[in-house]
């Protein structure tokens, strides 16, 4: 027994962080479809799975024991089961109440191996909303559904066609007779209020003769009862014994409910025709006329084409809730097939990370093998080498498409931050998402989350003014949000958009002033102005909250974005706005770079940022007023940076020279390089502590000779190229 227990104990603690991860993802889908529900309360479909997530949750605890985890989350359950019954309707103060108890279910995975971690506080809050969980569904609290007071449903009051069949379920606990309670005389009433149709007592729970106690009570009974009585005077007859018996009294059906039941219970049909054909609905020939009918109609061309479903309801009498059911079955099935063609292997990150890593020591001995390969000059070699290159592109391409994930995952944990932060504000937010389907590779997304959250809660604070404030500007007291996603060439744009107040250039300037940033009188443009944010403890807020005000963030959102090789840009609108846009690389990991070649160095640019590359030899060359090199293209003035004057390489100066001309945030510039080495795959890999402060360098890459190339920061080095501090640095 020992050796059970302890192999019981192993399984448990090796398919435990597969329950935390599994648990993880379904308390996010609970927030995500409470977010839902708040915009559409009256959502069947969302309530359902609503439920089954809290029940999935529920389950997986209980069969790895864990029972604070099983205990609360019951509660929950049982208020959503009360509200997809329509006993309880959602109001905002419940989707609150709700969001909450989704935190304590996190709360309580997350502690799940450490009880000891569980604080008093949290003990309290738990109590706190299990007292609240419990008013709502006994219906003691002051929430009322309005719904049902206004329109009692027709299953609690009797049909004015006269009786309808009542099914009444009781199960009896064992202290019934002890209490002094008659089962049997409870349905000796029930037969007054009408007539039983039928009656059948259950023995599932009687023991063996020899163990039977007299004084105890075994009795269950299920009832089906004619009667034109309501389900409180139903539930009434069991007033006296309802804290020892399980009750449940199941309305009476109306045709098309039976019909809806009898579509639920048949096997798996993909046409809704055939469906209620089976369960009688509809008879062959009706259906056959009402397709004809359909038929008839998608061929006029001014009259749009009629829904089977309606044709049914109107010419052939099916029941609405029989046509709803067939079309609910019909969707389940349709989600089936989904599901089952797009099948899914959980795989840890690590293993993945681990393949990644081994993929690009086969890019670099790939370039070693091409290098190789071309000294040799063997036309078979080059050949062979040409095609494992191509699969070695391939295989790249498909691996790190294995770690693309769409970044609107990222985007939903939003909704909650927005609706949290605006009602402790007092503000009105609409929030929208729009391009979550855009893919960025997994780890710069687990990387971009912190900067996008500081930056939404920025908007919320700063940005967006309270509805009175709004409302004398103009504006409607409902501010706008917006999170956008969308792709670029090789990069992903994510766009963070409101129609708040926008940046106050002036008091930006007079701050900046009095804290020596810019030297006091000089008016920079407005670009500079208002990235003054993201410098170092730099904050404009009249006073310090729990949001905001210390001047402590902006400038670590700067420098995370930077450190995964992307942009930040602000563009204000004042008083109408601002838009914060931030350019991302796809991966982290491998690129499609172009090698040039300065001295004995050797550079990489990012291929998806390279134009063209021209000629420089006996091109005119001048040098503007400000001292920067420039070169002249197509009757404009592109500005140059000379890698060996930037970074000082040693070089034999030589007159042929190439530009290559690159795309940037700051517009098309050049760069002078000496030798043009051609396109290939370049792994990136960290920089070293010398060359984290190099302005302009992005990352490095091992060639396949074992050199080292340094990747170049193309945005970086525009800065530079337009910025009067620097042009010493990049000009001839």
């Amino acid at each position: 027994m020992a050796a059970t227990s302890d192999a019981d104990r192993d399984f448990i603690a090796q398919a435990m962080p597969a329950f935390i991860s599994e648990a993880a993802e379904q308390i996010e889908a609970i927030e995500a479809l409470l977010l839902e529900l708040e915009e559409q309360p009256d959502n069947r479909e969302l309530l359902d799975s609503l439920f089954r997530c809290a029940h999935t949750v529920k389950g997986s605890a209980g069969i790895f024991g864990l029972s604070r985890v099983v205990d609360f989350t019951h509660h929950v359950e049982t208020l959503l089961d009360k509200m997809r019954d329509g006993d309880v309707a959602l109001t905002p103060d419940i989707n609150t109440l709700l969001l909450q108890c989704n935190d304590q279910i996190k709360y309580l995975v997350d502690t799940a191996l450490d009880e000891a971690a569980d604080t008093q506080d949290q003990k309290d809050l738990r109590a706190d909303l299990i007292v609240q969980l419990t008013a709502l569904s006994s219906g003691t609290s002051a929430v009322a559904p309005t719904a049902q007071t206004s329109a009692p449903e027709a299953a609690d009051v009797p049909s004015n066609s006269g009786p309808a069949v009542w099914t009444i379920s009781a199960r009896f606990g064992p202290d019934t007779f002890r209490n002094g309670m008659d089962p049997l005389s409870i349905a000796r009433y029930l037969g007054g209020l009408g007539n039983v149709v039928a009656m059948k007592c259950g023995i599932d729970t009687v023991p063996p003769l020899v163990n039977i106690n007299p004084e105890s009570c075994y009795l269950s009974f299920v009832m089906e009862l004619e009667s034109a009585a309501s389900r409180d005077d139903i539930e009434g007859a069991f007033s006296f014994v309802m804290d020892d018996c399980e009750l449940d009294v199941q309305a009476p059906e109306t045709p098309g409910q039976k019909l809806a039941r009898a579509i639920e219970s048949i096997p798996e049909t993909p046409r809704l025709g055939d469906m209620l054909v089976q369960v009688g609905a509809v008879t062959p020939d009706k259906l056959a006329q009402v397709l004809s009918t359909q038929e008839h109609t998608a061929g006029m061309p001014s009259v749009p084409k009629a829904k089977i479903g309606d044709l049914l309801e109107a010419q052939a009498g099916v029941p609405a809730e029989a046509v709803q059911a067939a079309l609910g079955k019909q969707q389940k099935i349709k989600e089936a097939v989904t599901a089952t063609e797009e099948r899914y292997i959980r795989v840890q990150a690590d293993r993945l990370d681990a393949v990644i890593n081994l993929l690009g020591e086969l890019v670099i001995a790939g370039a070693g093998a091409t290098m190789l390969a071309r000294e040799s000059r063997q036309i078979n070699l080059l050949e062979a080498n040409l095609h494992m290159n191509s699969l070695i592109e391939e295989i790249r391409n498909g691996t790190l498409g294995l770690r693309m994930v769409p970044v609107g995952e990222t985007f939903s944990r939003f909704r909650r931050v927005v609706r949290d932060t605006a009602a402790s504000l007092g503000k009105e937010v609409n929030f929208e998402i729009v391009g979550g389907d855009a893919e960025l590779d997994k780890s710069m997304v687990e990387k971009i989350a912190d900067p996008l959250m500081h930056l939404v809660r920025n908007s919320l604070d700063h940005g967006l003014e309270p509805p009175q404030e709004r409302v004398a500007a103009g504006k409607s007291p409902q501010g706008k949000l917006v999170l956008s996603a969308q792709h670029e060439t090789g990069a992903i744009l994510i766009r963070i958009e409101d129609d708040g107040r926008g940046i106050n250039r002036d008091r930006v300037l007079q701050r900046a002033w009095n804290k020596g940033l810019i030297e006091a009188g000089v008016v920079p443009s407005d670009d500079v102005i208002n990235m003054m944010i993201f410098e170092p403890g730099f904050s404009t807020a009249e006073q310090v909250t729990n949001l905001s005000g210390r001047g402590v963030g902006m400038d670590v959102v700067k420098r995370n974005i930077e450190s995964l090789r992307g942009s930040i840009k602000l563009l204000s609108n004042p008083g109408h706005g601002l838009i914060v846009d931030i350019r991302l690389p796809l991966t982290l990991a491998i690129i499609d770079g172009f090698m040039v070649g300065v001295g004995r160095s050797k550079f990489v640019l990012p291929l998806e940022t390279v134009v063209e590359v021209i000629e420089a030899a006996g091109r005119n060359v001048r040098v503007d007023a400000s001292g920067r090199h420039c070169l002249e293209l197509r009757g404009a003035m592109l500005p140059v940076v000379r890698l060996r004057s930037l970074y000082g390489v040693e070089t034999q100066h030589t007159d042929r020279v190439s530009v290559v001309v690159v795309n940037s945030d700051k517009g098309q510039y050049g760069i002078e390089v000496e030798v043009l080495l051609g396109q290939q795959q370049t792994v990136i890999k960290p920089l070293g502590r010398l060359f984290k402060s190099v302005r302009g360098i992005s990352g490095s890459s091992i060639l396949g000779s074992g050199e080292v190339a340094l990747i170049l920061d193309v945005n970086s080095l525009g800065e530079l190229v337009t910025s009067t501090k620097h042009h010493h640095g990049v000009s001839a």
